[in-house]
């Protein structure tokens, strides 16, 4: 009991520390993203003759942006930067927000509508890929808090919002972006300046594997979501059971969480869902959308997580990395596009729903086997994942010295571990620093570095930072 009041209180203590300097992070996010949730609802109301014709359209509006930003990363990042990135943001999102609650999304003209939704999706792309420049400033720890307990405060805010109509609805949907876009600047102010997103990046392999898998899981819950059957409550509760586990998580037990564990679970939770797809009862039906729904968010997180990271470790603009996984949506959209087909499909005596959810369960665990494949175990486990391991860094010295950090790791057996310690301290990180990233103890920092010095063969720091020529 004292050894779990003791790390409680480590926690208690370190999060005393961090939480009030970035307290307009985890709100601002929660604001944008039940904006984005509210839109997309009032567009899916739209009669445009099909029931996902709306949300859909504006679905591939938003896609389009995030696609025109990847392929233009390198002139126009980084996007905080950038005052008219701002100013565009905030006026196309209030001007979204009056033109779509100027009157039942039944009865918007089609001229209007199209107007209101390219204003609200440029707002919504443009705003998402803001804050992820701002996640991607953050240690670990802060990326897996601040995103999760966003999409559970802005899931329940869209939640609680949705009935709320006329003069109501468009003071709320005007406010929230302002919010959101105030808070990101007070966000941007509290960042160090060593940590802000760079101009410029060398050339990185891209993380596929997950990326595809993202898209299988899209198409799984795209099918799902235009099914007559779908429990509209299910997805809400599937978005905030696993970011409430995923946000406990991060602040209670991630110091004894082996966080390679998360990302596997998105697999078992989407293979149960779409395994109860045949149920009829009522209950069964929930269950199982709400299950499929969970593993879908579980999924998006985890990538939102990595790639984040990634970006902040080595530099990579999320322009491009966030970018390509928004564009994964398109799966999600041609999934709605399976149930009207869905009658004349058979498979092995079975018809209808039940020979979708047999498809859809092979395309998940062919797409899920990616994640067990080629993993090695001498390099961190989110680098290995993603193929960056053999990264060419150019012309920067952050990435030269990972580089060569990457070099003596491989070259005097260096767990992955000690290879993260290495790099970090070779950096310039102080041992708090190194500690709150990498989410452990001062003694296990100090066993890490005396196996370091030990395989490499030095005894101090000074010692280890010209090995690298990282200089002092």
């Amino acid at each position: 009991m004292e050894g779990m009041a003791g790390d409680a209180g480590g926690v208690l203590g370190r999060w005393r520390l961090a939480l009030p300097s970035l307290i307009p992070c985890f709100f601002g996010f929660a604001f944008m993203r039940a904006y984005n949730d509210l839109i997309a609802r009032r567009f899916s109301e739209a009669s445009l003759g099909a029931q996902w014709a709306g949300e859909d359209l504006y679905s591939l509006v938003m896609l389009a942006v995030f696609l025109l930003c990847a392929l233009f990363a390198r002139r126009i990042a980084p996007l905080y930067k950038r005052h008219s990135a701002w100013a565009a943001a905030m006026l196309l999102a209030v001007a979204g927000a009056l033109l779509v609650s100027a009157a039942p999304a039944a009865a918007v003209p089609w001229p209007w509508l199209a107007l209101a939704m390219a204003a609200s999706a440029v707002a919504g792309a443009l705003f998402i890929l803001l804050w992820a420049e701002l996640h991607a400033c953050l240690d670990p720890l802060g990326i897996v808090t601040y995103v999760s307990g966003a999409f559970l405060l802005g899931t329940v805010g869209a939640w609680v919002l949705q009935e709320v109509s006329g003069a109501r609805e468009a003071l709320v949907l005007a406010a929230l972006p302002l919010a959101s876009a105030g808070c990101l600047r007070a966000s941007f102010a509290r960042i160090a300046p060593v940590d802000l997103p760079r101009s410029s990046w060398g050339r990185y392999d891209f993380p596929w594997r997950l990326i595809v898998v993202l898209g299988v899981y899209e198409f799984a819950y795209g099918v799902r979501e235009a099914a007559p059957s779908f429990q509209w409550d299910a997805y809400p509760l599937g978005v905030v059971l696993v970011a409430l586990a995923v946000f406990l998580m991060a602040c209670f037990f991630l110091k004894r969480t082996d966080f390679s564990l998360v990302y596997r679970t998105p697999f078992p939770l989407m293979i149960c869902g779409l395994a109860t797809v045949p149920l009829t009862a009522s209950l069964g039906a929930f269950l199982s959308d709400t299950l499929v729904s969970a593993g879908y968010a579980l999924m998006f997180l985890v990538l939102t997580f990595l790639l984040c990271d990634l970006s902040h470790r080595y530099g990579v603009s999320v322009l491009v990395l966030c970018g390509v996984q928004e564009l994964t949506a398109v799966f999600r959209l041609a999934g709605h596009q399976v149930p009207a087909l869905s009658d004349s499909l058979s498979l092995f005596g079975m018809e209808g729903a039940a020979a979708v959810s047999t498809l859809l369960t092979v395309m998940v665990v062919l797409a899920s086997g990616l994640l067990f494949w080629g993993r090695s175990s001498s390099t961190p486990w989110g680098a290995a994942f993603f193929g960056v391991g053999a990264m060419a860094r150019e012309s920067d010295e952050h990435r030269e010295i990972v580089a060569r950090c990457a070099h003596l790791a491989e070259a005097h057996g260096l767990s992955a571990r000690e290879r993260e310690v290495l790099e970090l301290v070779a950096l310039g990180r102080t041992p708090m620093q190194i500690e709150r990233e990498l989410v452990i103890a001062n003694g296990t920092l100090k066993s890490h570095m005396q196996r370091i010095y030990q395989k490499l063969g030095i005894h101090s720091k000074r010692e280890l930072r010209a090995m690298v020529g990282a200089g002092e």
